[in-house]
């Protein structure tokens, strides 16, 4: 369960949200919907860990999520605007870069099943500078295919 509580960002001198708060349970979704410059990605942020709310508290089961480190960071998946595909790898290698370095193991047959689903098949061996943006994406979207 994500938990946030009376949150509030700061850019600058102009406070983009305060008084935040929200729970989503397991199977949940959250749209955050609003125009340029209100604060949309600087929330995403602060639920991740990557961005600090000048002030409330993000729970994540129950327990304040800053003071679980890595415990929390290794729980989630951020994409953002950048799709965080390596240009010079394919497909395939980007998949399995990350599922390396987040410590999970991926065998070949899963991250091609994951390009596949994702409309991939038969540019799974390509370098990721010859896809297009939409592709990127869709590759980035496999992440969360094969990723807990």
């Amino acid at each position: 369960m994500l938990e946030a509580s009376n949150l509030a960002c700061q850019r600058g001198d102009r406070i983009l949200f305060s008084d935040l708060s929200f729970t989503l349970a397991s199977g949940e979704l959250l749209q955050v919907a609003g125009p340029n410059g209100s604060g949309k990605t600087s929330l995403l942020k602060i639920l991740c860990g990557i961005s600090n709310p000048i002030e409330g508290e993000i729970r994540w089961q129950g327990e304040n999520a800053r003071k679980q480190g890595e415990a929390f960071r290794g729980d989630l998946l951020y994409l953002g605007h950048h799709n965080a595909v390596k240009e010079d790898l394919s497909a395939l290698e980007n998949l399995q870069i990350a599922a390396t370095l987040a410590g999970e193991p991926l065998s070949e047959d899963q991250a091609l099943d994951a390009l596949e689903r994702m409309g991939l098949l038969g540019r799974e061996y390509l370098p990721a500078k010859v896809l297009s943006q939409g592709q990127k994406r869709r590759v980035t979207l496999a992440r969360l295919l094969v990723s807990k």
